[in-house]
C-alpha cells in the first residue's frame, strides 16, 4: 500500500480476515444494521468509506475504513498490524440520544460507559478491548466514539436524533484518524 491510500471495505462476516496491507491507522463502525440504533457505527463508516472513495485520500494518510457486524472478539483480528484504531459503536449511558462520547483508551481502562452497554454480544467492544489489551493485541492508540441511542429494537433505520449527528460524528472520526496517521 502507498502512503496515502485510504481503502474503504466491509468486513461483516463472522470470521473476519485482517486488512491485507494494514495501514498505519484502521477505522471501524461496529453495530448491527436490524437493530435501529445500534447500525450508528456502520453509518459513520458508511459515511467515510463514501467520502474517501469521492475525494481520494483525505491529507495524504494511509486510512483503512471498515464496517463490522460481527462478533466484537473479531476486532482483535481485524485491527491487527495497525498502529492505530477509532472504534464507532452506538451506546446506552443514559445520556440523551445523539450525544457523542470520545474516550481514548490506550493506556487507560475501558470506562465502565462502554462496557456491554448496548451490545446484543454475550462479549461487548469494552471487554474485546480489555481482553486484546491483556493478550498484548491492542494497537498502540484506540480511540472509541461513541453515540448515544435511543432505541435498539429489532428494525432498520436510525432515530432521527442519531441520524442528526452522524455527519459531524464522521467528520470528527476523520479527523482523529487523519491525526493518529499523521
Amino acid at each position: 500500500m502507498v502512503e496515502g491510500d485510504v481503502v474503504a471495505a466491509e468486513a461483516v462476516a463472522d470470521d473476519p480476515a485482517p486488512v491485507t496491507g494494514q495501514p498505519a491507522v484502521v477505522v471501524i463502525g461496529v453495530g448491527n444494521a436490524l437493530r435501529r440504533d445500534d447500525g450508528a457505527g456502520l453509518a459513520v463508516a458508511r459515511r467515510l468509506g463514501a467520502g474517501v472513495n469521492a475525494a481520494g485520500a483525505p491529507g495524504g494518510a494511509a486510512i483503512a475504513v471498515l464496517e463490522y457486524e460481527g462478533e466484537p472478539l473479531g476486532l482483535l483480528e481485524l485491527w491487527n498490524g495497525a498502529r492505530a484504531v477509532v472504534l464507532v459503536d452506538a451506546i446506552r449511558s443514559g445520556a440523551a440520544p445523539g450525544t457523542i462520547h470520545r474516550v481514548d483508551v490506550s493506556r487507560a481502562p475501558v470506562p465502565a460507559l462502554l462496557r456491554g452497554s448496548s451490545s446484543t454480544h454475550a462479549v461487548g467492544v469494552g471487554e474485546a478491548i480489555e481482553l486484546a489489551r491483556e493478550l498484548g493485541r491492542l494497537p498502540e492508540r484506540v480511540v472509541v466514539y461513541g453515540v448515544e441511542g435511543a432505541c435498539f429494537d429489532a428494525g432498520e433505520g436510525l432515530t432521527v436524533e442519531v441520524t442528526e449527528g452522524v455527519d459531524s460524528l464522521a467528520n470528527a472520526v476523520m479527523r482523529e484518524a487523519e491525526g493518529l496517521a499523521a
